[in-house]
């Protein structure tokens, strides 16, 4: 079974390959020297600090034919540029999963379906290590209210021996994200904020284990599963928000940005009418599009005059007149009537995809005060690790029984995840924000100065009120002032041809 599942996750990744599927998440650029280069875009599963950022970028710049690798750890994108003549994307692809981490091309459905896997995952991982904390607590209660000789020794020792079974699915499962992000930190030679988080997690479970076996031995007699069980609890609960907030942030991008039908009605020579994928539309077809469905490439109409929803690619909600020879836009809607259009730009040529494109660019960027964090975040942690090793050289002189203890908790209270990650992940919330209401960025910095500004000017009228015309009143004619009903029955009348 593990042979044919390789060689099924291997044969899906080389359908990549296919230029149609390419043109989903890969666009065209020119090189600095006038070549002919890719630029894709992933989306990526596994980060947990801006330390995984570089590990990524690494692994993809070390493919043949890679000329840049940039990956954003907040909205766990990465934009890579490659020379399609010695890479493919399956190779990219590859290259991130051997590097630890999953990562599917940028397209709705796929990042979707990867979206929720790891969601499923994250809630699992809390649950498991939340339940078994408040287990670990319970048993740990009996040691903390009872005076010196009230707990027998035999029921100390048994409570110890149920709250460390109770401790190994927190290490062995709930943990898993902190310790294989540490196990990548070290492979790659870089120290990520999972390190310190690591070292405290195993510290403890390891000390603790010693106390509960032997005790009165090397670790002495107490036991501290419950602290463990607890941090575990509480990193997991904030990077479980952290991951909602990134992943609304997709979903509201994905659906500002997915204006493009899935499939298009090509009219052949002879009238008949085909529906194909809008990847296999090619200039100079002719494709039929219906009222309300959006122009699925640039185009000229042929035969037919609309209105056209342009709010997308230009910001101006007011429908735009489109009579026979004008331009139409892919991603606009067609309002009114149903046209013929002749197909002059396709997929990555079209004015659409260079909006979407420059979005995903935007959301890969780091900001200023991110690329101030990823800065500042290794030499913060190699200060706490030095912190640990002090404080723990220290108490061995003053009392050896808390040298270990003191070097753990200086690791955990100096925890830096949020360093890297708050932020990120409150400039792609915000994001998230805007997209839902229809304002796109193009560059993330733009948010650190709107904050700073002081006045604001603007020449859409549309924009500032509603982007849809509404119901204010009804006038009836003298004809209608005579229906039974009046005003009510006008509307419901109105409301039968709106439906046509």
């Amino acid at each position: 079974m593990t042979a044919v599942t390789a060689t099924a996750a291997h044969a899906a990744l080389n359908v990549l390959d296919d230029p149609i599927e390419q043109g989903r998440f890969t666009r065209w650029v020119v090189g600095p020297q006038g070549e002919r280069l890719a630029e894709s875009s992933l989306q990526l599963a596994g980060m947990y600090c801006a330390a995984c950022s570089g590990i990524i970028e690494d692994a993809l710049q070390a493919v043949p034919g890679v000329r840049s690798a940039r990956v954003s750890a907040a909205a766990e994108r990465a934009t890579v540029c490659w020379d399609p003549e010695h890479a493919k994307p399956s190779s990219l692809i590859a290259a991130v999963r051997k590097a630890g981490y999953d990562a599917v091309p940028d397209a709705a459905a796929p990042a979707r379906a990867m979206r929720r896997q790891e969601h499923r995952q994250a809630l699992w991982r809390l649950f498991v290590a939340g339940f078994c904390a408040m287990q670990v607590m319970m048993m740990a209660t009996p040691s903390y209210v009872a005076g010196p000789g009230e707990l027998a020794p035999d029921l100390r020792q048994l409570l110890n021996w149920g709250s460390w079974i109770l401790s190994l699915p927190v290490l062995l499962f709930a943990s898993g994200p902190f310790l294989r992000g540490a196990w990548r930190s070290i492979k790659a030679r870089r120290i990520g904020m999972d390190v310190p988080v690591a070292l405290g997690i195993l510290i403890t479970f390891v000390t603790s284990t010693g106390a509960t076996f032997e005790p009165g031995g090397l670790f002495g007699d107490e036991v501290y599963f419950d602290s463990m069980t607890m941090f575990v609890s509480f990193l997991l609960g904030s990077r479980y928000l952290e991951l909602r907030a990134r992943q609304q942030a997709a979903s509201a991008l994905e659906g500002a940005l997915a204006r493009l039908p899935e499939t298009a009605w090509r009219v052949a020579e002879d009238g008949s009418q085909e529906a194909v994928s809008v990847q296999r539309l090619r200039v100079a077809d002719l494709v039929r599009v219906p009222v309300g469905q959006a122009f699925p490439a640039d185009g000229l109409i042929e035969q037919g005059q609309t209105q056209a929803d342009e709010s997308l690619l230009t910001g101006e909600s007011v429908p735009v007149d489109k009579a026979q020879g004008a331009e139409v836009v892919a991603g606009s809607t067609n309002l009114t009537a149903p046209v013929l259009v002749r197909v002059q730009q396709v997929g990555g040529d079209t004015r659409f995809e260079t909006i979407v494109s420059m979005m995903r660019s935007a959301m890969t960027q780091r900001p200023a005060a991110a690329r101030v964090a990823d800065r500042w975040a290794a030499p913060f942690l190699w200060v706490v690790l030095l912190l640990a090793a002090a404080a723990a050289a220290a108490w061995s002189v003053i009392d050896p029984a808390r040298a270990v203890w003191v070097a753990v908790a200086v690791l955990i209270v100096t925890c830096p995840c949020a360093l890297s990650l708050a932020a990120p992940a409150t400039i792609v919330a915000a994001t998230r924000g805007l997209a839902r209401r229809g304002v796109l960025l193009q560059r993330l910095d733009a948010l650190e100065t709107l904050a700073t500004a002081q006045h604001f000017f603007f020449d859409k009228t549309g924009t500032l009120t509603e982007d849809r015309v509404q119901w204010r009143r009804t006038v009836l004619t003298p004809a209608g002032a005579g229906w039974p009903g009046g005003e009510a029955e006008a509307l419901r009348r109105a409301a039968g041809l709106a439906q046509w």
